[in-house]
């Protein structure tokens, strides 16, 4: 069984050139990646907006805050800047996962109401809890 396959003119037009591309001057500037934002008040003189770090309580430039896109289409700052955005981020992955089993106390011996009462606690001497406090701080929270 003979096939005969028939190549339309056009396409055979697009196979034998292919689209030229447009190079650019290289002595032309890159092209911007994004506008900058820039405000300038009444004299024409740059003006640098701040706002304060919802998290780590330092004021920082505009530029360091995101856009947020609220559910009802506005778009609003970030209420954290870069760093703790980033930090944040970093920090949840590397906690571990917390199982959902409950955590066991340990549980003192239920005595009987007809038995002889449980002698008093002695008082914790103050010199061992201090220093149990200073080695604790010594040796940090374990960060």
């Amino acid at each position: 069984m003979a096939v005969k396959v028939m190549l339309a003119p056009a396409i055979a037009a697009a196979l034998e050139s292919p689209a030229a591309k447009r190079l650019r001057d290289p002595s032309a500037p890159p092209k911007p990646r994004r506008r900058k934002s820039a405000v300038y008040d009444a004299d024409g003189h740059e003006v640098l907006i701040t706002l304060m770090c919802l998290k780590c309580h330092q004021m920082r430039p505009l530029a360091q805050f995101g856009l947020r896109r609220m559910a009802d289409g506005s778009i609003r700052n970030q209420p954290w800047c870069r760093g703790c955005r980033s930090g944040a981020s970093a920090e949840s992955s590397r906690r571990p996962a917390q199982d959902d089993a409950p955590i066991e106390l340990p549980q003192e011996p239920v005595i009987a109401a007809d038995s002889v009462s449980p002698a008093p606690r002695r008082p914790v001497d103050a010199g061992i809890v201090a220093a149990q406090v200073a080695a604790a701080l010594a040796g940090g929270w374990g960060k």
